[in-house]
């Protein structure tokens, strides 16, 4: 993993679920190899932990989005219909009390 990934360490304010983390972009892909993406119980953002699968399973979207539009794909159609189902989750204010505890 450490070729494909750079780890959170101190000079990151590795704190919480942070610690040792894969660092990640927005879009849940590796800061060290553009093109490699996590996804799953091991995706830290600052502080939240997508740990629980109903939260995880809700980054899939992010993740399908970043690579369709690497491959100049149309994908607004989408996003829209996994934003209706709750299937798209890039706004992080409804997880600071449900994640950021759970390590």
């Amino acid at each position: 993993a450490r070729d494909l990934f750079h780890f959170a360490d101190a000079s990151d304010e590795a704190k919480g679920c942070l610690a040792g983390a894969p660092l990640l972009t927005a879009e849940d892909e590796s800061t060290k190899v553009p093109g490699v993406f996590l996804v799953g119980s091991l995706v830290r953002h600052g502080e939240l932990s997508f740990c629980f699968i109903y939260k995880f399973r809700q980054r899939f979207g992010v993740v399908a989005n970043a690579i369709c539009k690497g491959l100049g794909r149309d994908t607004v159609s989408a996003v829209a219909e996994c934003r209706r189902t709750n299937m798209y989750l890039d706004d992080f204010g409804c997880c600071k009390g449900a994640c950021g505890d759970a390590c």
